[in-house]
C-alpha cells in the first residue's frame, strides 16, 4: 500500500478516535454529574478540555481529507473550518458570562490562520491552472464559500464582539451538522451522479446504507425538532447525528478499500 492511502486512512480512524474520545469524556462526566443540556454545554464542565480539542482536531481531518467527489470535499472543508469556531467560542450558559477576551482572542487566531492558509491554498489554485490543470464548478463554490465564512466572521467581530460572542457558536455548530448530512447524501449514488455529477461509475455497495443513515439523520431533525420544548433535545439531536455519521464514516472507510482506487490515488 503507498503511503499516500495509508496517510489517508490513519487520518480517516483518527477522526472516529476523536469522536470516541468525546463520547468517553462525556460519558464519564454525565456519569458523575448527570446530563448537560447540550454537547456544547459540557465546555463548563471537567469534559471541556477534550471537547475543545476534539473539536479543533476534527477540523484538521475534516479539511485535510480529500472527498470522493468535489461536491463532497466542499462540505467536508465547511465542516472542517467551522468546527473549531463551535470550540473557541462557547455557548452561552446561564451563570457562565462569556468570557469576550478569550472568545475574541481565539476567534482573531483562528480566522488569521485560516486566512493564511485560504491564501496559500488560492497559491495552488493558480500553479494547478498554469499547469493546464481545470478547476471545477464545486471546487470554486467552496473557495467562495469559505470566503464569504472568513469574511462575516471577520466583519461580525469587529463590528459587535458582544453578538459575535452570545451567537457565533450556534452559526458555527450549524454549518457543522448540515455538512455531514449532505456528505451522506453525496455518497448515495444518486448524490454522485446527480448532485455531484459525476460521470464515473459510483460504488453501490453500501448504498442501500447510506441512504438508511440519510433517513435517520433526518428523522432525527423532525423528532427532536417536534420535541424542542424538551430540555434535552438538542442534546439528543447532537447525540443522534455524531452517532449517524460516524456510522456513515465507517461504513465509507470500508467502502473505499478498493485496490483500484487505491492505485489510482497513488497516482
Amino acid at each position: 500500500m503507498s503511503p499516500q492511502v495509508t496517510t489517508y486512512r490513519y487520518v480517516r480512524c483518527c477522526l472516529l478516535a476523536l469522536l470516541l474520545a468525546l463520547v468517553v469524556s462525556v460519558a464519564a462526566e454525565t456519569t458523575r454529574d448527570g446530563w448537560q443540556t447540550s454537547l456544547s454545554a459540557y465546555y463548563y464542565t471537567p469534559a471541556g478540555p477534550v471537547f475543545i480539542g476534539v473539536l479543533a482536531s476534527v477540523g484538521v481531518c475534516l479539511v485535510a481529507l480529500r472527498g470522493f467527489t468535489d461536491a463532497e470535499n466542499v462540505c467536508l472543508n465547511l465542516a472542517g473550518v467551522s468546527a473549531p469556531m463551535v470550540a473557541f467560542v462557547p455557548t452561552p450558559e446561564s451563570g457562565h458570562p462569556p468570557d469576550r477576551a478569550a472568545i475574541t482572542n481565539n476567534a482573531a487566531t483562528f480566522l488569521t490562520v485560516l486566512a493564511v492558509g485560504y491564501i496559500v491554498v488560492l497559491l495552488f489554485v493558480w500553479r494547478s491552472r498554469r499547469a493546464g490543470h481545470p478547476i471545477s464548478a464545486w471546487s470554486v463554490i467552496g473557495l467562495a464559500c469559505v470566503a464569504l465564512a472568513w469574511l462575516v466572521g471577520v466583519v461580525w467581530l469587529s463590528v459587535d464582539s458582544s453578538s459575535f460572542a452570545a451567537h457565533a457558536h450556534t452559526l458555527a455548530a450549524t454549518f457543522t451538522f448540515l455538512p455531514f448530512v449532505a456528505v451522506v447524501a453525496l455518497n448515495t449514488d444518486w448524490g454522485v451522479r446527480v448532485i455531484a455529477r459525476e460521470s464515473t461509475p459510483s460504488r453501490t455497495r453500501f448504498d442501500g446504507a447510506y441512504w438508511v443513515v440519510l433517513a435517520g439523520m433526518l428523522c432525527a431533525g423532525v423528532v427532536f425538532g417536534l420535541l424542542h420544548a424538551w430540555s434535552y433535545a438538542l442534546l439528543g439531536l447532537e447525540l443522534s447525528l455524531l452517532g449517524l455519521f460516524a456510522a456513515f464514516w465507517i461504513l465509507q472507510t470500508i467502502d473505499l478499500m478498493d485496490s483500484r482506487r487505491d492505485a489510482a490515488t497513488a497516482a
